[in-house]
């Protein structure tokens, strides 16, 4: 699986100071929105519709955002790392642990399977502690992809 089909240098955020789960959504959706040239509160709106439905976080200090739009035609995903100190506390994580990673995940509004498979990458890159913590580690956006690129089912960008 590559995921970097998904995302690129720009689409990485970090050292994000938000204090609560709908300050980060509302920001990665701001951040998602002037990437692509989006309305901001159409995003806002479809991702906040599907976290309303149950959390998105799914431990270890990870929440991936996500929602349906007719908005895109393609897979989007946009990551983000809190700033230390700002772990979020809020995110009804099933493990307690605050979320300090996150992935906003924008789909298509059509039948597709990449959303699946976008899915599924992100459970091979957050599987271990240890992947966890090199991306908690990384200085800028530039190590944090490098990180992505030595964890194992990933393919690497293109040099």
């Amino acid at each position: 699986m590559d995921i970097f089909k998904y995302f690129n240098q720009e689409s990485v955020w970090l050292d994000i100071k938000v204090g609560s789960k709908t300050e980060a959504i509302d920001e990665m959706c701001g951040f998602a929105a002037r990437a692509l040239g989006l309305e901001k509160a159409l995003l806002l709106e479809v991702v906040v519709e599907r976290e309303n439905l149950g959390s998105t976080s799914v431990g270890g200090g990870v929440a991936i955002p996500h929602g349906k739009t007719d908005l895109v035609d393609e897979v989007f995903l946009f990551l983000a790392r809190t700033a230390p100190g700002w772990e979020l506390t809020d995110c009804d994580s099933p493990d307690g642990r605050p979320v300090r990673l996150l992935a906003l995940l924008l789909i298509p509004d059509k039948p597709d399977q990449d959303h699946l498979r976008a899915l599924a990458a992100l459970g091979r890159l957050w599987r271990t502690p240890q992947n966890i913590n090199l991306m908690l580690e990384a200085k800028d956006a530039k190590s944090f992809l490098e990180t992505l690129s030595i964890i194992p089912g990933l393919q690497a960008p293109a040099q």
